[in-house]
C-alpha cells in the first residue's frame, strides 16, 4: 500500500528573480547568451534570440506520479518582447517525462537535464531543469502512521537489537536494467522496519513489517534510473511495536547502479539437484524454463545461443557418461535433439562450438569440440555427431618438453582463431583434476583442414592468497571481446565430496597476452564460498564486463545452509548454490597494464532463479531473437 503522496510531496519552482531567461541567438541552438546584449537578446542585441521562461527550475516529483511544469516562449527585437510560445515545439529526455505543448509532464526520474525550444528559422533558446525524486512506502501490515512512529523514536545503541543489512552486499555492482533488488535484513528482536534508499537525486522510504524490502518494478525502474552511475546508499531502522520509543539503525550499504543496460540475453543452467537445464531471460522474474531433462553432467552453449552440448550418464551408471546435442529450431521455437546422448555414441563430458563467422560464415555447419573419457579432445559435427578428422586429439595433450597431459573444458574464442582449456600433468584425468593449467593453441581452418596449434601454458601455479596457495585452474572462458580470461583456482583437486567448498574454489582473470593474472578478491568475497562456472555476458557495454557464475554465498536470508532445500545437500554441497552476477570494470581493465589490481566488484544475485536448486554451470548468451537460423 501506498501512503498518499500528495500529501507529502509538494512542487518546488525555485527561479532566481535576479538571473536571466536562458536563450539561443539564431547563430547557433543550444548556446546560453552571453554579455553585451539586453536581456535575451544574444549576440548584438535585438537579433530576434528565443528566451525560454522560467530560465531554471527544481522539481520534485513524487515516486510512481507525475509533476507538470508550464514554459513560455519569447523573442526580443528592438527591445520588445513578445511571447512565441504557440509557434515553438519543446522538447525534453524521454527520460525525464514528455512535453505537451509547452508543458513539462515531468516523470520520476531524477537528476539534471534541459527543456529546449525550437521556434523555427533557427531560432532556439532553452531552459535549465533539476529533478529531485521523493516517495513513501508503506507494505505489510504496517501502519500508516509508521514514519511517525520512527520520527518519534529515539536512536538507542543496542548491538543485540540493531539490524543487520544482509542484502545487496555492500558495494556490490548491477545492471542498470537488473530486475527490483530485495533488501534483506536481521529484525534483531525488532517488527517493525524503516528502509531508506537515497542517492544525489533520490529520497524514497519504505515502512514494513516484513524482513525483506522490495519495490514493484516501475518504482524500482525509477530508483534504478536516477541512480545510474553512482551509488545507492540503503539503509535501515527497526523498533519493536510494543516499545516504540526507541530505535535502532544499521550501518548503511551502497549498491552502485551501472549506465550499462544488458540486453534481454538469455541464461542456461544446469539445476543439478533437479537434473534438468533451464533457461532464463536476464530481466524477466517468471520461473525459468526446462530445456532438457535427465542431465547428470556437464553442458555448454554456443556464443549464437543456437546449439546446445549436454551429457549424461545413461542408465544412471556414471562410470560412463555420454555427449548429446541439441539445436533451437526458430521456426516451431523448439530445441531439437540432433545427437541424443542416450544412443552412448560420444564417450565424454565438456563441449564448446566453433562462433558463426569462423571456420564457416553460416551456423549450419558449426563444429564442436568434445572432451572425451580419457581426457582428449576430438572434433565433431554436432548435427550427426560424426568424428571430424584434425590434430586436436594428439596436440591439445602436448605439454613442455613434449611430457603428455590431460585436454579439459575447452572454450572456443569469439573469433575463433583460438582455444582456451584445462591443461594437466595427469594423463587421463578428465573431470576430478589437479594441479591444472591454463592452456592456449590457435586453430585455422584451411582448404577444408582443421588444423590446432602446439598449446602454450598460459597460467600455472602456484599463486599465493591469504587463504592458501592456489596450484589448480580449471573452467576458463573468453570474454566477449577475446581479450580477457576468467577462470577457476583451487588449493587442491576440484571436487569435494564431503565439503565442496574446501578446495577453496574461486576466480581469477587473465589477459590473454599473459601480462597479468588477478584474483577477483571483491567478487570473490570472504572465505571459501564454492565458486565455480564462470562465463561472460554478451555484448557490448560501456562501463563494465558482466560474469555469472554459481556460489554457495549465503543470498541474505533467503539461502542459506539452515533453510536450504534438502535436496541441494549433495556431493558436498551444504547449501543451494546460485547463480551471481559479477561487474569487472573497464577503466580499471585499461590501466592495469602488469599490474595485480583487482577490476571486480562484489555481485548480485540472478533475480528469477529457483532458490530451491542448485543452479550451476550458467552460459549467458544471445537473446532468442538473435539466434541464427
Amino acid at each position: 500500500m501506498r501512503r498518499s503522496l500528495a500529501s507529502l510531496l509538494c512542487l518546488s519552482v525555485a527561479i532566481a528573480a535576479a538571473a536571466p531567461a536562458s536563450s539561443c541567438s539564431s547563430g547557433g541552438a543550444g548556446n546560453t547568451a552571453g554579455g553585451g546584449g539586453d536581456a535575451g537578446g544574444g549576440a548584438g542585441g535585438g537579433s530576434g534570440a528565443v528566451t525560454v521562461e522560467p530560465a531554471s527550475v527544481e522539481l520534485t516529483v513524487p515516486l510512481g506520479g507525475s509533476t507538470t511544469q508550464d514554459y513560455k516562449a519569447f523573442t526580443s527585437v528592438g527591445g520588445q518582447k513578445k511571447d512565441v510560445t504557440d509557434t515553438c515545439s519543446f522538447y525534453v529526455d524521454a527520460a525525464f517525462g514528455s512535453m505537451v505543448g509547452a508543458q513539462l509532464v515531468a516523470a520520476p526520474h531524477g537528476g539534471k537535464t534541459t527543456i529546449s525550444a525550437d521556434c523555427g528559422a533557427g531560432l532556439k533558446g532553452d531552459s535549465q531543469l533539476g529533478v529531485q525524486v521523493k516517495g513513501t512506502v508503506v507494505s505489510g501490515s504496517a501502519s500508516e502512521q509508521a514514519a511517525n512512529v520512527f520520527s518519534n523514536a529515539q536512536l538507542t545503541d543496542d548491538p543485540a537489537r540493531t539490524p543487520t543489512l544482509l542484502y545487496p552486499l555492500d558495494h556490490a555492482v548491477a545492471p542498470l536494467n537488473i530486475p527490483p533488488i530485495e533488501v534483506q535484513y536481521q529484525a534483531a528482536q525488532n517488527d517493525l522496519f524503516h528502509v531508506t534508499l537515497a542517492s544525489t537525486f533520490l529520497s524514497v522510504d519504505i515502512y514494513t513489517t516484513d524482513i525483506t524490502a522490495t519495490l514493484s518494478a516501475a518504482d524500482w525502474t525509477a530508483v534504478a534510473g536516477t541512480a545510474a552511475g553512482e551509488s545507492l546508499a540503503i539503509s535501515v531502522e527497526a523498533l519493536a511495536q510494543a516499545a516504540p520509543t526507541q530505535k535502532y539503525a544499521s550501518g548503511p550499504v551502497t549498491l552502485k547502479l551501472s549506465h550499462d543496460t544488458i540486453d534481454k540475453t538469455a541464461l542456461y543452467y544446469w539445476a543439478s539437484s533437479q537434473g534438468n537445464v533451464m533457461s532464463q531471460v536476464f530481466g524477466e522474474t517468471s520461473a525459468p524454463t526446462a530445456v532438457k531433462g535427465d542431465c547428470t553432467s556437464c553442458h555448454s552453449v554456443s556464443r549464437s545461443g543456437s546449439r546446445i552440448g549436454y551429457s549424461r550418464c545413461v542408465g544412471g551408471d556414471c562410470a560412463k557418461i555420454f555427449v548429446g546435442f541439441m539445436r533451437y529450431d526458430k521456426n516451431t521455437k523448439q530445441w531439437v535433439d540432433k545427437v541424443d546422448a542416450n544412443n552412448m555414441a560420444i564417450p565424454g563430458s565438456y563441449t564448446t562450438f566453433s562462433p558463426v563467422g569462423y571456420p564457416f560464415p553460416a551456423d549450419d555447419k558449426s563444429v564442436a569440440i568434445v572432451t572425451t573419457n580419457t581426457a582428449h579432445f576430438e572434433l565433431r559435427n554436432p548435427d550427426t555427431g560424426e568424428l571430424l578428422p584434425s590434430n586436436i586429439s594428439e596436440v591439445a595433450n602436448h605439454g613442455p618438453a613434449g611430457a603428455p597431459r590431460a585436454a579439459l573444458m575447452p572454450d572456443w574464442s569469439p573469433d575463433g582463431k583460438r582455444i582456451v582449456f584445462s591443461s594437466t600433468p595427469y594423463p587421463g584425468q578428465w573431470i576430478d583434476l589437479s594441479e591444472g593449467a591454463i592452456a592456449l593453441m590457435d586453430y585455422t581452418y584451411n582448404a577444408g583442414q582443421h588444423v590446432f596449434g602446439e598449446p602454450s601454458l598460459l597460467v600455472t601455479g602456484p599463486i599465493q592468497l591469504p587463504n592458501g596457495t592456489y596450484n589448480n585452474f580449471f573452467f576458463p572462458s573468453f570474454s566477449p571481446d577475446g581479450n580477457f580470461i576468467v577462470f577457476n583456482g583451487a588449493r587442491t583437486t576440484w571436487r569435494d565430496g564431503v565439503n565442496a567448498a574446501a578446495p577453496g574454489q574461486r576466480l581469477f582473470l587473465a589477459d590473454t597476452k599473459g601480462t597479468f593474472t588477478v584474483d577477483l578478491a571483491e567478487m570473490n568475497g570472504q572465505g571459501d564460498l564454492d565458486i565455480t562456472w564462470p562465463h561472460w555476458a554478451p555484448g557490448d557495454t560501456n562501463d563494465y564486463l558482466w560474469v555469472v557464475f554459481s556460489s554457495e554465498r549465503d543470498y541474505g536470508h533467503k539461502v542459506t545452509a539452515a533453510n536450504s532445500n534438502p535436496a541441494c545437500k549433495q556431493n558436498g554441497v551444504q547449501q543451494c548454490k546460485q547463480l551471481w552476477i559479477g561487474a569487472i570494470d573497464k577503466q580499471k581493465l585499461a590501466t592495469m597494464g602488469g599490474a595485480a589490481i583487482d577490476p571486480s566488484a562484489p555481485p548480485v544475485w540472478l533475480p528469477g532463479q529457483d532458490i530451491g536448486a542448485d543452479n550451476i554451470s550458467p552460459y549467458w548468451t544471445v537473446p532468442t531473437s538473435e539466434i541464427p537460423q
